[in-house]
């Protein structure tokens, strides 16, 4: 630095005003750094200072030098900002159908320079991958809890029941629970269906019902086709309702207290990286945008 203010002013009194420091300290570091160099920078007279040949050569080599180290520290700032790096951010497969999309898009305009890794997992594989420092944000069922998670609930609204256009029961503005004590249904796997069963089990309980489940189905994608195709019905979240492209329809269930279904976010606790509390915030932001829009009962 106290080579490139040098040979910009070429004059010891201005040059060590601008770094802030004596002539003597500027003459002192000029020698010191021609002396490892082992060359002379400048030709030094009683009036005079200018470049010697050697110093017009490593001058542009300084120069660059000096600005890729100021550009590192401004990253390194942005870095500490949030505004730039990589995340990792897991999702159940209903999350596209609701929150991912907005929430991805709001983020990469306020974070351009961040890089987004996006995983789908299933809740268990989520808690097991954010306890492992596996991914960073997790966008999941609130089937677990503990001392070093932080969560927060974005979404929450009641559970439909999906059904071919053509079903005899579609054509129903809601259908009552004790209806589909004989109707077939398509459900994710036992390990998959945790946060479902959590819900519903209580209730096939009480009303006497064990779901006949003649498919199970991991890709909620998949499911909705075969619904479509009337090999079964499903309890979907009311988002998915509105993502309809497979003619499926969907509808209220009435004669129970509908349960819910919750999204949540959740991140280690005590974490400091700006990068994660970035995100959080803004998925925080879109849930209540969602609400307002869409009248979709939100909680945060």
């Amino acid at each position: 630095m106290s080579f490139v203010v040098l040979a910009e002013e070429l004059q010891f009194i201005r040059a060590a005003k601008r770094l802030n420091v004596t002539q003597s300290a500027l003459s002192q570091l000029i020698a010191r750094l021609e002396k490892e160099l082992g060359v002379e920078l400048f030709e030094r007279t009683k009036r005079s200072v200018r470049l010697s040949e050697c110093g017009h050569v490593f001058l542009p080599e300084a120069q660059r030098v000096i600005e890729d180290i100021e550009k590192a520290a401004e990253t390194a700032r942005r870095a500490a900002r949030g505004q730039v790096g990589k995340i990792a951010i897991a999702y159940v497969d209903a999350a596209p159908f609701s929150l991912l999309s907005p929430v991805i898009m709001q983020f990469r305009k306020a974070f351009p320079d961040v890089e987004m890794v996006l995983h789908e997992m299933t809740s268990t594989e989520q808690f097991g991958a954010l306890q492992n420092d596996h991914i960073d944000i997790g966008l999941l069922r609130p089937l677990y809890t503990a001392e070093w998670m932080r969560t927060v609930t974005l979404l929450q609204e009641p559970y439909v029941v999906a059904m071919h256009k053509e079903h005899e029961l579609a054509g129903q503005e809601a259908v009552h629970i004790r209806a589909l004590i004989k109707e077939k249904f398509l459900f994710t796997s036992k390990e998959k269906a945790k946060y479902i069963n959590s819900n519903w089990d209580a209730i096939f309980s009480r009303h006497g019902m064990v779901p006949i489940v003649v498919q199970e189905v991991n890709q909620l994608h998949a499911m909705l086709s075969l619904v479509g195709a009337g090999m079964g019905m499903a309890f979907l979240p009311l988002s998915v309702a509105q993502n309809n492209n497979h003619g499926v329809v969907y509808r209220p269930i009435t004669g129970v207290d509908t349960p819910s279904a919750q999204l949540t976010i959740a991140w280690r606790d005590g974490t400091k990286n700006a990068l994660i509390n970035n995100f959080v915030q803004i998925a925080k932001q879109v849930s209540v945008k969602l609400k307002r829009d869409k009248n979709i009962l939100l909680s945060h």
